[in-house]
């Protein structure tokens, strides 16, 4: 804030008729001016500018705030003249001087770092003339760049180089710096090789190790000259780290610490040691193919350890996680928690196990089919069953070899949706009939051998056809969508939606809801109570759509070949 205080200033310098800046110097500490003080000025004359208003009042006089106009427009004239003369340090300084600005800073909260910001910005200006660029108008777009971008405009620093503090940073950063303790942290992470997992891997004197990929195969390999990269960038990789490490490891005057974590410490140490001893060579040192085997710090300096040759530098001092040694300590632990805290472990599990009281309604879909709740009247679970666009298959890609029984039936519904109950269809008639579906690929030729032409005619001469054909309206495969209470999601309201096969209003001006079933069902009973709950909602729908009541509601079951009064 107090940054921006001064480059306001220095916007109004190089622009007085910039209104928003030139408000924010005059209510800052430098202007002085309460908002009271600043309304009574700019009320003399809205349209002119802020700077205007000032100059006037300066020669009207009379005004509350009078003496602070006429030093606030001085000062702003002595910085002005200033400016052509000083360089643009100089002038900053020169800000600070005069109004004290730095000093009271110091004052308030956090004063040290406000300071440190205000000399962070003296600085920046001394470091601006050095570049080819000059000039306040440069300067404070140079400025605004910096800003817009956050790039090396944050809060000074103010804490020293020889501060007593901790610092953290990485071994990178530590070059060329001591310190009397080091923390060396995480020193048994593995170092990074994961620009060597690439598919294209570069090198400087190899040059280009590609992936081979074998189209006709199917496979995929890395070249020789990949394997080659790969195995070179890790030594060169191995080695800048061990160089890394070597910086940590003398950057502490006094003591070193090195933290790192393994799973199982004295199995860790023996197979270790057995490995150290295997590649130990006769010049008592390890072989450097381990330090390609292990990649990480510990590793590399816990197996010099092994050696020997770190006994008297390096004390070693393992820190065993605490672990329940039986059952019975653990139980121990427990009831004195319990008793310490006088925790009700009982109202915990009530707390722990409380279910949403209308768990049911947040599985309750917001639409489903007459089959569905069909399923769910048989006991199953609708919350698991998928709403919506059911899984289909193109044509190319369904099973031609089967036809199931249920598409038997479906190819059935088929051929009676298209006939035309009013005609007479000889056997004959009913398969040329089936040959057109054929042509116009509506069904497939494996199809047509598989739609059973008797069960078609037979219904064609039952009396409920008779009374069809006879029949004022007849409408077949009627969709419908209603919404209605379910007992079984709490009496809640639910989109139903369905497809009714037929229905007809006789010349009698009775309305007959028909519905084809092809189970293979001896029993008519059976059919009925299956098939229940499904025509009761397409009754409804049927009367709710019509407005009218349903006269008759039928079963047609094409196995049995008979008509059932529901």
């Amino acid at each position: 804030m107090e940054v921006q205080t001064i480059i306001n200033v220095l916007k109004i310098l190089d622009n007085p008729l910039d209104d928003i800046n030139l408000v924010s110097v005059m209510r800052s500490p430098i202007g002085g001016f309460s908002d009271n003080e600043i309304l009574e000025i700019r009320l003399e004359n809205r349209e002119d500018s802020v700077f205007s208003n000032l100059q006037n009042a300066r020669e009207k006089g009379g005004f509350v705030a009078q003496e602070k106009i006429q030093k606030f427009l001085q000062d702003l004239e002595s910085w002005k003249q200033k400016s052509e003369m000083l360089s643009l340090a100089e002038l900053i300084w020169k800000i600070y001087l005069d109004t004290g600005f730095l000093e009271y800073v110091g004052l308030m909260p956090n004063g040290v770092l406000r300071q440190a910001n205000l000399r962070m910005l003296f600085e920046r200006a001394k470091e601006y003339e050095k570049t080819s660029f000059n000039g306040l108008f440069h300067f404070i777009r140079f400025v605004e760049k910096l800003k817009s971008e956050n790039s090396d405009m944050a809060s000074a620093k103010v804490i020293g180089e020889s501060e007593n503090v901790v610092r953290m940073m990485s071994i990178h950063k530590s070059k060329g710096l001591e310190f009397p303790v080091v923390f060396l942290c995480q020193a048994n992470k593995n170092i990074n090789l994961q620009d060597l997992k690439g598919d294209i891997l570069l090198h400087r004197d190899i040059g280009f190790g590609p992936q081979c990929i074998d189209y006709e195969r199917k496979i995929e390999y890395p070249t020789a000259a990949k394997q080659a990269i790969k195995i070179l960038g890790k030594e060169e990789a191995i080695a800048e780290e061990m160089r890394i490490l070597y910086v940590a490891l003398t950057r502490a005057k006094e003591k070193l610490i090195i933290t790192a974590t393994v799973k199982d410490f004295a199995k860790e140490e023996e197979t270790k040691k057995e490995i150290a001893k295997a590649y130990q060579t006769q010049e008592n040192k390890l072989n450097p193919i381990l330090f390609k085997q292990y990649i990480s710090y510990f590793n590399w300096i816990y197996l010099v350890y092994l050696q020997g040759k770190l006994q008297e530098e390096l004390a070693l001092v393992v820190h065993k996680k605490n672990k329940f040694e039986s059952q019975r300590e653990i139980e121990d632990e427990k009831r004195e928690f319990d008793f310490k805290q006088n925790i009700d472990f009982d109202e915990l599990e009530q707390i722990f196990k409380w279910q949403y009281p209308d768990r049911i309604l947040s599985g309750m879909p917001e639409k489903t089919s007459v089959s569905q709740i069909k399923s769910l009247q048989n006991g199953e679970n609708i919350e698991k069953q998928p709403i919506g666009l059911e899984e289909i298959s193109a044509n190319f890609a369904q099973n031609k070899q089967e036809i199931t029984p249920a598409r038997k039936g479906t190819l059935l519904h088929l051929v009676l949706q298209k006939l035309d109950f009013r005609k007479d269809y000889t056997n004959q008639d009913l398969r040329e009939f089936v040959e057109q579906l054929v042509m116009k690929k509506i069904i497939s030729d494996e199809e047509k051998e598989n739609i059973d032409l008797n069960k078609i005619e037979q219904f064609l001469k039952s009396e409920i056809c008779v009374r069809i054909k006879d029949a004022k309206i007849i409408e077949k495969e009627k969709a419908f969508c209603l919404r209605m209470k379910l007992e079984e999601f709490e009496n809640q309201e639910i989109a139903i939606q369905g497809m009714i096969d037929l229905y007809f209003v006789d010349k009698n001006d009775q309305l007959v809801l028909v519905d084809y079933k092809t189970d293979f069902v001896k029993d008519e009973n059976d059919l009925k109570e299956k098939y229940f709950q499904q025509l009761e909602i397409y009754k409804k729908a049927l009367e709710t759509s019509l407005n009218r009541k349903v006269d008759e509601v039928y079963i047609y079951s094409t196995y049995q070949n008979k008509l059932i009064i529901l």
